[in-house]
């Protein structure tokens, strides 16, 4: 081969291998201006806690005398005084009556339930209820009662006499009956309670503020005791009236009822419920409390002086304890954060937390406790990509959260940028 034609081969080869790097360098320059970019890092910073409500609640008045305790629905005490004192209930047993029949003879709300004919034998009862100088409702041998009518009976007017039939009617004998009520009271962890009787008249039957509280709960969740609790008044079918001794029905709104009971060895005792609306669009809230071993005061009720400061001092806690709640508007209560999301070739943007929805309903003073998570980016945020998530927790229950968005698209890099560190 000539010199000429040497040289040709080696400068033919020279210029294929610059091409090739051209090419080689021209790929590498497309492939890190077109690679997917680097995902950038979030930073967001909340504070720890949210205020709800202004506080504090209001303190909650208990009697200076006898017992008391009230709580929320979820059995948080509000307020105590000697609740596991041990005293006569009086007529408050009927409530605990009431709930072994029901759960004996299961009944709707609105429904009459099976027909109870009356005997002599009940007759008997109700002249023995009179003599004994307690409350009783008048009966007639051969009378047909529902269910229904005799558990209005029994817990509007309180009846002693209907306790002690609905007792036969269930379990054959007083004693038999007694037996069941105290074999579903130490079920339900009812510590301080025994039932001598279904009445309430004796003596020896005793229970605490902290059980019947308990119990109240309990009946209250069967929708057919709550109905005939808050009944006012009714009649049985002759015409026969059924008051209901709880006066608190009529003249206080948010007044769930329960039951009343008064003897002279228990004083004046009142098991209640109540429940009050904040807004629309949130749960109400209810309370459940007991009054026990109150003495007579006309002041509130001069019809039946026994249970006046029952009364009062069951309708000035529940008073308390709902001005101790508060509707809490979420979208007022968007927290502060703070943050920014940066990409590596410097560009960036803020964020900032948008508004929830809704209402809470909580005490007064409670906080929400904040935490920040952030998310997973897998490519450059536009604006108002989510990018973090604040939750609040309140009492350890997540209840609220607020998306973290950037306020603006971060740029892309500059083509150099890219070459260089694609």
């Amino acid at each position: 081969m000539s010199a000429r034609r040497r040289v040709a081969v080696a400068l033919a080869l020279a210029l294929a291998l610059v091409a090739a790097a051209v090419a080689a360098a021209a790929a590498v320059a497309l492939a890190r201006l077109t690679s997917p970019l680097p995902a950038p890092r979030t930073a967001v910073v909340a504070p720890d806690h949210v205020l709800l409500a202004a506080g504090p609640p209001p303190e909650i008045p208990v009697p200076s005398i006898g017992s008391l305790l009230l709580v929320d629905g979820a059995g948080d005490v509000l307020a105590a005084v000697n609740a596991d004192t041990q005293r006569p209930i009086a007529s408050v047993a009927k409530t605990m009556t009431a709930l072994v029949v029901l759960q004996s003879h299961p009944l709707q709300p609105g429904d009459a339930g099976p027909t109870v004919t009356l005997t002599a034998d009940d007759v008997a009862l109700y002249e023995a209820a009179v003599a004994g100088g307690g409350s009783a409702v008048r009966v007639r041998a051969g009378e047909q009662l529902s269910e229904r009518d005799l558990l209005l009976a029994l817990l509007l007017p309180s009846g002693n006499n209907i306790a002690d039939t609905l007792a036969r009617w269930v379990s054959g004998t007083a004693a038999a009956f007694s037996a069941r009520e105290n074999s579903i009271a130490a079920a339900m962890g009812m510590r301080s309670t025994h039932f001598d009787d279904a009445s309430g008249v004796s003596a020896a039957t005793v229970s605490s503020a902290r059980d019947l509280v308990t119990l109240a709960r309990a009946a209250m969740a069967e929708p057919a005791f709550a109905a005939v609790v808050g009944t006012r008044s009714a009649s049985l079918p002759d015409g026969t009236p059924l008051p209901n001794l709880d006066i608190l029905l009529g003249a206080d709104p948010d007044w769930l009822g329960v039951k009343t009971g008064w003897t002279g060895a228990a004083g004046g005792c009142l098991l209640f419920a109540a429940r009050r609306a904040y807004a629309a669009t949130a749960p109400p809230v209810t309370v459940y409390g007991a009054v026990l071993g109150q003495p007579p005061d006309a002041t509130v009720d001069a019809a039946h002086p026994e249970l006046g400061r029952a009364f009062a001092s069951a309708r000035a806690a529940a008073a308390a304890a709902f001005d101790g709640y508060a509707a809490a508007d979420l979208g007022a209560l968007t927290p502060a954060v703070r943050g920014a999301v940066t990409a590596p070739w410097g560009a960036a943007t803020a964020v900032t937390a948008r508004a929830a929805s809704g209402v809470l309903v909580v005490r007064r003073g409670a906080q929400l406790s904040l935490t920040v998570a952030a998310v997973r980016l897998s490519g450059v945020p536009a604006a108002g990509a989510t990018v973090a998530v604040v939750r609040g927790s309140l009492a350890g229950v997540p209840v609220v959260s607020w998306t973290v968005v950037t306020a603006k698209p971060i740029p892309d890099p500059s083509p150099w940028w890219r070459l260089q560190n694609g």
